[in-house]
């Protein structure tokens, strides 16, 4: 039966020589080591939804979107050149091509409905999730659903992998314990372009946190959960023993490039995909479990190393995916605060605060400010040789206004530790000098009310959910376009920022809603959110049903298997995580590898 079932993996010809993976191959192990400065010069749109100016260094995200369009194409025609030769021919898989094409069609009407075609067309600065970006990832789930049909296939995607585990781990482990290759001479200059000085070049990441090449922690922890189970796996099949030595270190920096990145949402994607695995991997936990215990070991040393030299900080970090603890400090961050905010507007040449506390409302009368409380009196007010405004009544001692009298028209205001500018028009109105410098008004944002006071969960994702959530109305079938998130938004949404904790959500754009499935379903609609749920949810059926028989009798079972805790493992994080170019072709590779190695199960012929 065993020999039946290894020598079943070959019923598809294999006619695909090296030359035809080196596409993938490029995209798989260098595309995410790109990093190089890239100088752009913002469009005015971008400018007004972003802080910093018109200029911008981009050195994560940029050249890798342009290098996969590139080699995703160069891909396609490998494929398409094999299909007319009639050596790979379409795999009988319309129930993973439907949802595809619907995706495809939502994807494109977003980008010619939007509002902002540039943004669509290329993606937003920092991400650069344009439509072909998009277009890409399905194109590599299509190629690969039909290009893994022997082992040669799965071993080539796997090796490749391998090598760039290997690569981020070692920049990694040398980020966490101080040493930033990008941060020596060497690395500031290979990634530096030649207008740009490469001394004063300078990375916000300290110590004891891994962003590799992958420019945010976050992003690591999705691909820590894509690549520790596949590497985890690897080791485990390996019976040759110094085979086995390299799979086994190269697993262990996977799991320290995971565990270094302090990402939460990495950690509770592995461990979602680790209660899976016990179950469906039980068989091989059973036969190898002097191999697991070896790496099960290697792994509790490698995090009293890291927590011992971090002073906690991974127990720490594990400690806080405790649902209980979240709720407490939530609630407790709500509890703290000194007050809520119910209104923050400007109406009729005056702005008004109103909080569940008192009523402020300001306006402009001969060059002078005037506070009225919210009967309609008048406030006393004193002022300081600096010319910072107070007031007389206590119930305003949290309140603070300076007028600078070289440039009346501008207003600093502190308000409950919040800092809020305003200018003073010609017409003695009011404008909001927003996060990029630009003259506003406050809006009045639709939300969920339910995050009321629980602002803060998840390092502020309660905020910008409760207020991405209700944009959903309005991308039921198309959404605002690929990368558009930014700039649709409710930016100026000051109750909501102000609302953030005891210090408040000011002075930053919220570029992301920090959960992939939101991220779809506002850039590109609800209904193409639909069919990539449906995608991943076939997957996951067909997936189950292979592997909780738990037989792990081949290659192609183990990778199988590796392959879909490595997808759950992505799935789960991306609650919390975004879809980045950075890492996202890494997952629809795997997925598409997954779904070609289920098809080679099922077609193993029945022995009993």
């Amino acid at each position: 039966m065993k020999k039946n079932k290894t020598n079943s993996f070959n019923v598809f010809n294999n006619h695909k020589k090296i030359g035809y993976y080196l596409p993938l191959i490029f995209i798989i192990s260098i595309i995410p080591l790109i990093t190089h400065g890239k100088i752009i010069n913002l469009t005015t749109e971008e400018a007004n939804f972003w802080v910093g100016g018109k200029t911008y260094i981009d050195f994560f995200n940029y050249y890798k979107s342009i290098f996969l369009v590139a080699a995703t194409l160069a891909l396609l025609m490998v494929y398409c050149g094999l299909y007319m030769d009639k050596k790979l021919p379409i795999q009988d898989e319309k129930r993973y091509y439907f949802p595809i094409l619907i995706y495809l069609f939502t994807a494109l009407g977003s980008a010619l409905m939007s509002e902002s075609k540039h943004v669509s067309l290329v993606g937003f600065v920092d991400m650069y999730q344009g439509i072909f970006v998009v277009f890409s990832y399905m194109i590599l789930l299509f190629i690969l659903i039909n290009y893994v049909n022997s082992e040669q296939d799965i071993k080539i995607i796997t090796n490749s992998f391998l090598a760039l585990v290997v690569v981020e781990g070692i920049l990694g482990l040398g980020q966490y314990f101080g040493f930033d290759f990008f941060q020596t001479p060497l690395g500031k200059w290979l990634i530096s372009p030649k207008s740009l000085d490469s001394e004063s070049l300078n990375f916000k990441f300290g110590k004891y946190t891994i962003y590799g090449t992958l420019f945010n922690t976050n992003f690591v922890g999705s691909f820590g959960a894509l690549v520790l189970p596949l590497t985890t796996m690897l080791y485990l099949f390996e019976k040759d023993k110094k085979k086995s030595l390299i799979l086994g270190i190269v697993a262990l920096l996977a799991f320290s490039t995971w565990l270094g990145c302090n990402s939460r949402a990495g950690y509770l994607g592995v461990f979602s995909a680790f209660i899976i695995g016990i179950i469906i991997c039980r068989k091989i936990i059973k036969k190898d479990w002097r191999k697991v215990i070896l790496l099960l070991t290697a792994f509790i040393a490698i995090v009293f190393i890291f927590n011992t030299v971090s002073g906690g900080r991974v127990i720490n970090q594990f400690s806080r995916l405790n649902p209980v603890k979240e709720k407490e400090e939530t609630q407790n961050t709500s509890t703290g605060q000194q007050v809520r905010f119910d209104e923050v507007s400007i109406k009729d040449n005056s702005f008004i605060i109103r909080t569940n506390r008192e009523t402020l409302i300001g306006s402009m009368a001969e060059s002078h400010l005037n506070f009225l409380d919210e009967n309609g009196n008048k406030l006393g007010v004193k002022v300081n040789e600096e010319g910072i405004i107070t007031f007389i009544d206590e119930k305003y001692s949290a309140y603070k206004f300076t007028m600078d009298e070289d440039q009346p028209q501008y207003i600093k205001a502190e308000i409950y530790g919040r800092r809020w500018n305003l200018y003073i028009t010609k017409d003695q109105e009011f404008n909001v000098i927003s996060f990029n410098k630009k003259l506003t008004y406050p809006v009045e944002a639709p939300r969920i009310k339910w995050f009321d006071g629980r602002e803060t969960f998840a390092s502020n994702r309660g905020y910008i959910w409760s207020r991405t959530i209700p944009m959903l109305k309005d991308t039921l079938i198309i959404g605002y376009g690929p990368d558009n998130f930014p700039m649709v938004f409710p930016q100026e949404d000051y109750v909501g920022r102000f609302n953030v904790g005891n210090e408040g959500m000011l002075n930053i754009v919220i570029d992301k809603p920090h959960n992939m499935y939101l991220q779809t379903a506002v850039n590109t609609g609800v209904i193409s959110l639909l069919a990539l749920l449906a995608i991943w949810g076939i997957y996951i059926f067909d997936s189950l049903k292979i592997y909780l028989k738990g037989n792990m009798e081949t290659f192609a079972e183990y990778m199988g298997a590796a392959t879909f805790l490595s997808i759950t493992a992505y799935l789960v994080a991306g609650l919390f995580n975004d879809s980045i170019v950075s890492v996202a072709p890494l997952f629809w590779i795997l997925l598409g590898m997954g779904i070609g190695i289920n098809k080679m199960i099922k077609v193993v012929p029945d022995n009993k």
